[in-house]
């Protein structure tokens, strides 16, 4: 695939700025090659889903920023055959990874340039459409956690900074999970993970089986754990090895349905979503078309 014209959807904040400043650099890889690239600078939240909807009829929206600029994006191109793809300029830039592209700047460019189009998954929870994984408990409150990290940490060690400030004050939440297998699970949980894709947080491999396209949930869950069994799961996130452990568990389902017993933080591929206990999620099979290699 060799377009005149690249429509990119730059978030000039994602990577605490490093996504701006990558703006040369793409513009000539692009240039060199014979195709023009044509900026969309966003404003706001919310702006780059405007912008995909202003684009020309079939253009595919190329999404320069971090984990939470794809999300806007996916949501906008999700249903309406646009395809999307994605240049990693974030901090954890999970998508990109479960896309099979990698954090490398120069082979995302191209696969822009000379990729396949590709059917991949979305879900949707509570209305909110998502790419990459719907998150609730712990995991949410480190995503929050991660704006307040210092910068000069990194994606990677900004998480690890939410974690270890998360570990001294939390706790487990009493859970059910409904599959639509019939499959019922009552439990005491840390969180909850609904995954499309393999990774959360840059590194953390908490769903590492899961595959964008296969109709499918990866549902992760622990059963009640201490400090210290946290502590211990840490490394075992980061190997991909945590459905090892027999406290960790993982269902794959087309649709899930959590009940908590108390309200507790919950984010859709980074982002926040309102206060709530009750969570209904299903997968959209194949309702987004990616360019991939």
């Amino acid at each position: 695939m060799e377009p005149s014209e690249i429509h990119l959807i730059l978030n000039p904040t994602a990577g605490r700025g490093r996504a701006a400043a990558l703006r040369p650099e793409i513009s000539r890889f692009l240039e060199e090659r014979g195709a023009r690239a044509v900026w969309h600078v966003t404003r706001r939240p919310g702006h780059a889903g405007q912008i995909v909807g202003e684009l020309p009829p079939g253009a595919p929206a190329v999404a320069v920023g971090g984990d939470g600029t794809v999300h806007e994006v996916a949501r906008a191109c999700a249903g309406t055959g646009r395809p999307m793809g994605v240049l990693p300029a974030g901090s954890g830039n999970d998508y990109v990874k479960a896309l099979g592209i990698g954090g490398n700047l120069r082979r995302a460019m191209e696969v822009v340039l000379a990729g396949e189009v590709r059917e991949v998954d979305v879900g949707e929870v509570n209305g909110e459409l998502f790419d990459n994984g719907l998150g609730i408990g712990f995991d949410a409150e480190v995503a929050a956690g991660v704006v307040k990290a210092p910068a000069y940490l990194g994606g990677t060690g900004r998480y690890m900074w939410s974690v270890v400030k998360l570990l001294w004050g939390f706790t487990c939440h009493p859970v059910r999970l409904a599959f639509d297998d019939g499959t019922v699970v009552e439990s005491e949980t840390i969180l909850v993970a609904v995954a499309l894709g393999t990774t959360y947080g840059a590194r953390f491999r908490l769903a590492p089986e899961a595959r964008l396209d296969d109709g499918a949930f990866d549902v992760v869950w622990s059963d009640r754990v201490s400090r210290a069994e946290v502590i211990r799961l840490i490394p075992s996130a980061l190997r991909g090895t945590l459905l090892r452990h027999p406290k960790v568990h993982m269902h794959r389902a087309r649709e899930v349905e959590v009940e908590l017993g108390r309200v507790v933080p919950a984010h859709v591929d980074g982002e926040i979503l309102p206060p709530t206990r009750s969570f209904r999620a299903r997968v959209l099979p194949r309702a987004l078309r990616v360019l991939a290699p």
